[in-house]
């Protein structure tokens, strides 16, 4: 490394005040790690795993982009492919070149992939800068691309880093030196903050897999424990920083609690403006969890849920691995982690159980009202987001499911176990086992908890589209099931029979009892 920088930071000195007159290159990569394993052609087994990055800002009268050199060891061969970052657009990467002697930069019939000729077993060295290519404002939709400006930057691994074209789970050993940023910026990532160079190893797939940002943050600190939380906060909002600096640890306490996993002693939250209009959205990755909101939210229901439900994923997403494709174990990935969303809420007494219940019942009226209740699983895997209601039904169908379980494995275990043990049974089974998750993995740990009958009911509503029933007694021994028929037309058209839960006496007051079920203290 000390070798590789003198001679880097010489030649991006150069280039920074001679006038480029290479074309851009344009490339376009999918978003997914999955999409880029299947299209990979695999390297040579013997391949070197060293890479290098130098990050600097560059300043133009129009624009504003940051300068990456990239070095690692060519392969014996003398051919190196590699990959680019993503840009829906496809005007991201400008003005890529070969800095090391005699290489040359070739284009593939597949505009994510070059060739890079060189010398064989050769030190390779690459340069490009990047440019933000977002045309408007930042918003939902486009938030998942790079955001390069010359107040901060905020981007994902796999949408900014050209990388060699290894096998994803290569294991690299990487470092990233950032250079000349200004003094006023913040720098933080998935792994570490306002460390100017970093160096790790891991994955490839998981550094591509990362979240890197940096510029006018507000770092703010909380601790669960010894380990930090980093709280990194832009823009005017309509809450105070410590109202949303305390929700993130509040729930990131109940979450470690819930898994009895306190492992993760660094974890960064980055906070973003998007344009107004009531949005949210957020992004997991390693270490990292960024939210985007509009300017004009409050914290409300809406967003607590929105924070217990992605920090959720940190788990099951994260270190509970999926087979492809996804959108088949959707009910459970995304319904489960919707139920627990709630439930954690309550445990962590952020929400009350009377707006438990309300949420519950609108789940139970969406999902019985929808026109998409009979449709198959499989239907997910091509047409997922076609679709609202489409795309509802798999956090529909996991809270209904997920709510009905509970009760059978309560029965089943007299009263001992709750589908919280299955739960971390699985994540153990995964971490020590290596165990992904598919439909026929998580029916046999159902069978096992639960029995044959409710998962052949949950088989039958997957795989032939049939409608799932509630269990009258879901909710513990205080709430009814009761059921409301009612028709789409007032005359004639389809009936609908919503169930919903109300407390057995409606002078009743919610106790002890009633909170227990829930598990609640």
């Amino acid at each position: 490394m000390k070798k590789f920088l003198p001679k880097l930071l010489i030649t991006i000195f150069f280039l920074s005040f001679i006038e480029i007159t290479a074309s851009p290159s344009i490339i376009l990569l999918p978003d997914e790690k999955n999409e880029l394993s299947k299209s990979r052609q695999s390297q040579r087994n013997n391949q070197p795993s060293e890479i290098n990055y130098s990050i600097e800002p560059f300043y133009d009268l129009n624009a504003f982009r940051l300068i990456v050199v990239l070095e690692f060891k060519g392969d014996k061969s003398g051919e190196t492919k590699i990959v680019l970052p993503s840009s829906p657009d496809l005007s991201s990467v400008k003005y890529l070149k070969a800095l090391s002697p005699n290489t040359y930069i070739l284009d593939t019939d597949k505009p994510e992939y070059k060739i890079v000729k060189h010398p064989p077993g050769s030190s390779v060295q690459i340069y490009y800068q990047f440019e933000e290519s977002r045309h408007g404002d930042l918003e939902l939709g486009n938030h998942y691309m790079a955001i390069v400006n010359r107040r901060y930057f905020h981007f994902l691994g796999e949408t900014f880093f050209i990388v060699p074209a290894w096998d994803d789970n290569t294991e690299c050993s990487l470092k990233i030196m950032w250079n000349h940023l200004p003094t006023n910026w913040s720098l933080e990532n998935s792994f570490g903050v306002n460390e100017k160079y970093q160096e790790f190893k891991l994955s490839l797939w998981k550094f591509r897999h990362s979240v890197f940002a940096g510029g006018d943050f507000k770092i703010i600190q909380r601790f669960i424990g010894k380990d930090i939380i980093y709280i990194a906060m832009r823009g005017n909002w309509k809450f105070s920083e410590d109202q949303f600096c305390d929700l993130v640890r509040d729930i990131m306490i109940e979450e470690r609690n819930f898994w009895n996993d306190h492992s993760t002693r660094y974890f960064l939250v980055n906070l973003l403006s998007i344009s107004d209009g009531g949005d949210q959205s957020g992004i997991v990755r390693d270490n990292v969890y960024s939210l985007f909101l509009s300017s004009d939210r409050i914290i409300d229901i809406r967003m607590k849920r929105l924070l217990s439900h992605d920090i959720f994923h940190t788990w099951i997403g994260e270190k509970v691995q999926f087979a492809d494709p996804e959108q088949l174990v959707y009910w459970f990935k995304e319904g489960f982690t919707d139920y627990y969303a709630d439930l954690i809420l309550l445990r962590a007494k952020l929400i009350s159980l009377d707006e438990y219940v309300d949420q519950y019942n609108t789940i139970l009226e969406t999902y019985y009202t929808s026109p998409m209740r009979y449709e198959k699983n499989e239907r997910l895997i091509s047409e997922f987001k076609s679709d609202k209601d489409l795309t509802r039904l798999p956090y529909q169908r996991g809270q209904i499911f997920a709510h009905n379980l509970n009760f059978v494995i309560l029965k089943n275990s007299s009263w001992k176990k709750t589908l919280d043990d299955l739960m971390r049974d699985l994540l153990s089974r995964c971490i020590n086992e290596s165990l992904i998750i598919s439909n026929g993995s998580l029916s046999a740990l159902i069978r096992f908890y639960a029995g044959d009958q409710i998962l052949s009911e949950m088989m039958r509503t997957l795989n032939s589209g049939g409608v799932l029933k509630t269990i009258p007694e879901a909710l513990g021994p205080c709430f009814k099931m009761e059921i409301d028929s009612r028709k789409r037309l007032i005359i004639f058209g389809e009936q609908y029979d919503i169930p919903s839960y109300k407390l057995k006496n409606e002078n009743q007051q919610i106790d002890k009892s009633c909170l227990s079920w829930f598990g609640v203290d």
